[in-house]
C-alpha cells in the first residue's frame, strides 16, 4: 500500500483524484456551496468525481450536478434504501482517489471513516452549519466526535462552527480551517427595476429556518403598507403547517416551490428575508447580494460574524413589529438602499469569491498529501 500511495504522489503525469462526497442532490444550501466549489476547480491539476449517498434522475439539483462535466455517481436511488453501505466502500477501494472530501452530516459519518479504513491518503470533512439535530443530540454529537478522528482537517463556513467543534467535540483548533462560502464571479449587476414592496424568502421549511417568523414579520409589514407582496421560494416538511398559517395571518404568499436556481427568484423581489434561528454563512444571503437585492436577516452565528451594514442585521430579541419597521424604513430610503446594495456587492465579490476559496481547499490537498509522502 506504502508503494501504491508514493506512486500516487511522484507520477506528476496523473491529476490528483478528488471525491466530493454529499448526502444527496436535493434542495440545500451545501450543494449549491459544493456545485460553487466544483466549478472553480482546477481541471489540469485535479481529477474531481462526485458522488450522492442517495438521488436519482429526478433530483432537484441533478442536472446542475450532470452540467458540471464530471463524473457523478449515485449511492442510493433512497434515503431509505441503504444500497450505499455496499456502494460506497466499492467506489472507495477501486476509485484510487488521493481526497475523499466529505459533505453533510451522513456522508461524513460514514465517509471518513471508510475513507481512513481504505487507505485513502487524504480525508477532508466539510461543515456547512451549526445543524440542531447535533446541538440537541449528546448520540448525534458523540458520533459527529467519532466520526473527526477520521479527517486530516475539518473545513468549517464561520467562526462560530470552529468555536462548536472545538468546545463541545473536543476537536483540536489546529485541525479546523475556515474556508468562507463561495459564489461564482459574476459581472455587477446592472440597474433593475424597483417595485419596494416585494420581499422574499427561500430555503427548506424546516425549524432552523423559522419561516413562522418570516410570515409574521410579513404580516405586520402588510399592516404597515397594504401594498407588500411576498414571495417564497422552497419545499419541506412544514410546508403544510406554514399554508396555513399564512392564511390564518392573512399574509398574501406566492409559493414558487424549490427552485434549482434562484435568479429568476431574485429577478422578481425588492428585498431578501432570511428568518433563521441559527445559519453557517448562507448562500442565499451571498447570492441576493451578488444579483443586487438587498438582504435583511436575523444576526446570527456566521452572519452577524461577516456582515455589519452590507445588510440589514436584525436583532433576534426584536418583535416582529420592529424588524418589520427596519426592513420598512431601507426600503422606503433610495439613498440607503443603493448604499446597501453596493457595499453588499462589493464584500460578496472579494471575500466570498469561490475561485478564491477553491485555490484554498487545492493548496490544503496538496501541502496534506505533501506531509502524508514524507511520514
Amino acid at each position: 500500500m506504502a508503494f501504491r500511495f508514493k506512486g500516487r504522489l511522484i507520477a506528476r503525469e496523473r491529476k490528483i483524484r478528488v471525491l466530493h462526497l454529499i448526502d444527496s442532490l436535493d434542495l440545500g444550501g451545501a450543494q449549491t456551496v459544493l456545485f460553487a466549489l466544483i466549478k472553480e476547480h482546477d481541471r489540469d491539476r485535479f481529477n474531481v468525481h462526485l458522488a450522492s449517498m442517495h438521488g436519482t434522475s429526478k433530483s432537484l439539483f441533478y442536472n446542475q450536478a450532470r452540467n458540471l462535466n464530471i463524473r457523478l455517481i449515485l449511492l442510493s436511488p433512497k434515503r431509505w434504501i441503504p444500497l450505499y453501505l455496499f456502494r460506497l466502500p466499492f467506489c472507495l477501494a477501486v476509485g484510487c482517489y488521493d481526497v475523499v472530501h466529505c459533505h453533510l452530516l451522513a456522508s461524513n459519518w460514514l465517509g471518513k471513516p471508510l475513507a481512513r479504513l481504505l487507505n485513502v491518503p487524504v480525508v477532508i470533512s466539510h461543515d456547512h452549519c451549526n445543524d440542531s439535530l447535533r446541538s440537541q443530540s449528546r448520540l448525534v454529537t458523540w458520533i459527529d466526535r467519532f466520526a473527526n478522528h477520521f479527517c486530516d482537517r475539518i473545513f468549517v463556513v464561520s467562526k462560530s462552527i470552529r468555536d462548536y467543534l472545538v468546545k463541545y467535540e473536543d476537536v483540536a483548533p489546529d485541525k479546523v480551517r475556515l474556508i468562507r462560502n463561495g459564489v461564482p464571479e459574476k459581472p455587477v449587476p446592472s440597474p433593475r427595476e424597483f417595485r419596494g414592496r416585494v420581499v422574499g424568502g427561500a430555503g427548506r421549511f424546516t425549524p432552523q429556518k423559522n419561516f413562522e417568523r418570516f410570515l409574521r414579520i410579513a404580516s405586520a409589514l402588510q399592516q404597515i403598507d397594504a401594498k407588500y407582496e411576498f414571495r417564497i421560494a422552497g419545499t419541506g416538511p412544514l410546508e403544510h403547517s406554514l399554508r396555513r398559517l399564512a392564511m390564518e395571518l392573512g399574509v398574501r404568499i406566492q409559493w414558487l416551490g424549490a427552485q434549482s436556481s434562484l435568479e429568476g427568484f431574485f429577478a422578481e423581489i425588492d428585498l431578501f428575508l432570511l428568518t433563521s434561528d441559527f445559519e453557517g454563512l448562507p448562500m442565499t444571503v451571498l447570492e441576493a447580494l451578488q444579483y443586487g437585492v438587498p438582504a435583511a436577516a436575523m444576526a446570527v452565528d456566521g452572519l452577524k460574524e461577516e456582515f455589519t451594514d452590507e445588510i440589514a442585521l436584525l436583532d433576534t430579541a426584536s418583535s416582529d413589529h420592529e424588524a418589520a419597521q427596519q426592513i420598512h424604513l431601507l426600503l422606503s430610503n433610495d439613498h440607503a438602499r443603493i448604499a446597501q446594495i453596493q457595499r453588499g456587492f462589493e464584500l460578496v465579490s472579494t471575500r466570498f469569491s469561490a475561485r478564491v476559496q477553491v485555490r484554498a481547499i487545492e493548496e490544503m490537498y496538496l501541502e496534506l498529501l505533501a506531509a502524508r509522502r514524507n511520514r
